[in-house]
């Protein structure tokens, strides 16, 4: 029984020190896009859970544009979906 509890204790705290890490990177982090990377697959509108996003069409083609860079939490989940290399995190500029 004390193993157990231990193994809890443990997981909870490792899920608090995750949340915390998480925020700490929103603040610090956005996502930044390499237009002649970008096709405008749109897979990573897809997965953008804070609608930071948007499809451009202009002169040179149709790419992604981070239109909402307050609403990004770095969260990477359009990097992961990306299959083209066309994001990485940046830092914030302030």
């Amino acid at each position: 029984m004390n193993t157990f509890i231990i193994v809890l204790s443990i997981l909870i705290l490792l899920y608090i020190v995750g949340i915390i890490s998480k925020k700490k990177r929103a603040k610090a982090k956005v996502i930044s896009i390499i237009e002649e990377n970008c096709t405008g697959c749109q897979r990573c509108i897809k997965k953008c859970r804070r609608k930071a996003l948007e499809v451009l069409n202009d002169d040179n083609g149709r790419h992604v544009v981070l239109k909402y860079p307050e609403r990004c939490t770095a969260c990477r989940d359009c990097v992961i979906a990306c299959k083209f290399n066309a994001m990485k995190l940046v830092d914030r500029i302030k």
